[in-house]
């Protein structure tokens, strides 16, 4: 569990707000985070992640495509719907895909292959309330990351305390897998694109 800094990134986002008239939220610029970190760009390690448990078989099955499942509460209870190859999208139309998906399941008329395949998923339990939470593993993945409430708090910039938007992040991952040194690694890399959110910009500078 940790915490990002995601000052900056609030401005980003309200600035692209203004600039394409959609509504996006935080996530997904964390969903765009992840899919860096488990894609491996920043280290074959935390790839690992990005994988999935076959207990009949005893086997641990690496993925190479993102396939991105999204915790979204209902009222015939939490669904898991799946982006696609998340990892090729940029922040944009990660934000377009959480949002039709979402209601997608809220009105049951997601297809069977939505529900199925994910790699990894991210639980937005700050949506509704709470900072840190202990979310539970979507079998057979291995890992998931919960995403509590952002706050103003107290933050150090340069020696100087200030006030900052403050995101909570809970990682749980099946150590079978992985090892918590590695877990906890691979949470620090994905507080530092938040925190240094023109990182998580396409190379063409569009999100």
């Amino acid at each position: 569990m940790d915490e990002a800094d995601v000052t900056a990134l609030e401005d980003l986002r309200r600035k692209l707000t203004a600039a394409s008239n959609e509504k996006i939220s935080l996530l997904p610029f964390v969903a765009s985070a992840v899919c860096r970190v488990l894609s491996g760009r920043l280290g074959a390690q935390y790839a690992r992640l990005n994988s999935t448990v076959d207990d009949e078989h005893q086997e641990i099955i690496q993925h190479h495509a993102v396939h991105l499942g999204i915790a979204t509460e209902t009222e015939g209870g939490l669904m898991v719907p799946v982006i696609r190859d998340a990892h090729r999208l940029g922040v944009m139309e990660l934000g377009r895909q959480i949002t039709q998906l979402a209601q997608a399941a809220r009105e049951r008329v997601l297809a069977p292959d939505q529900l199925t395949g994910s790699t990894f998923t991210i639980s937005n339990y700050g949506s509704y309330a709470g900072r840190f939470g202990t979310p539970i593993i979507n079998y057979p993945e291995a890992g998931i990351l919960g995403v509590g409430r952002a706050r103003d708090g107290v933050v150090v910039r340069s020696g100087m305390l200030g006030v900052g938007r403050l995101l909570p992040l809970s990682l749980a991952a099946d150590h079978r897998v992985i090892d918590g040194a590695t877990a906890a690694s691979a949470l620090a890399k994905i507080i530092d694109l938040l925190q240094s959110p023109q990182n998580l910009l396409s190379p063409g500078g569009q999100a």
